[in-house]
């Protein structure tokens, strides 16, 4: 059982570091404006974020089988709690070295998906203010702050 722990913490890493390998491709396409680009690569994200639930799941499923046969380990537990109760020796190790390099890398994902986020709503309003501009919205006089007159007529307005 420690085995498979072992081996599903070190698929993840790697589904993981896949993970940031295509989110930096995601970057540069969102940062040169490249949506073809950002559109092929959605496929291969989502079959990655598929096999990661995947693997989570079955974590979830092999401490679920520890902790039926721990009456010390349950949900609440850590990591920690349950490396503790790992086999001395060169398996603890293993593991402990698994779980670090698996928190810098998740940590890592999480960093480089909020910053695709931010670029991705970055150029939505870029295009939505372009698409109004190209719309030919303009400002006329009406009645302002001072009692002169200001008047607002759209051509065009277009909120993408």
């Amino acid at each position: 059982m420690w085995q498979d722990f072992a081996n599903t913490l070190n698929e993840l890493n790697k589904a993981y570091k896949a993970l940031i390998e295509l989110g930096k491709k995601k970057r540069n396409a969102l940062v040169m404006v490249d949506m073809k680009t950002v559109e092929n690569l959605l496929p291969q994200e989502e079959k990655l974020t598929a096999e990661i639930a995947r693997l989570e799941k079955n974590r979830q499923n092999i401490l679920l089988k520890m902790a039926a046969t721990n009456e010390k380990l349950g949900p609440e537990s850590k990591m920690e709690d349950i490396l503790s109760f790992a086999p001395a020796g060169k398996m603890r190790e293993v593991l402990q070295k698994l779980y670090v390099m698996l928190q810098v890398t998740v940590k890592e994902a999480q960093e480089l998906s909020e910053g695709n986020s931010l670029l991705i709503r970055a150029a939505m309003e870029a295009a939505a203010f372009h698409l109004n501009r190209i719309g030919g919205a303009t400002v006329e006089p009406a009645y302002g702050r001072g009692g002169e007159v200001v008047t607002h007529r759209k051509n065009f307005d277009y909120n993408a």
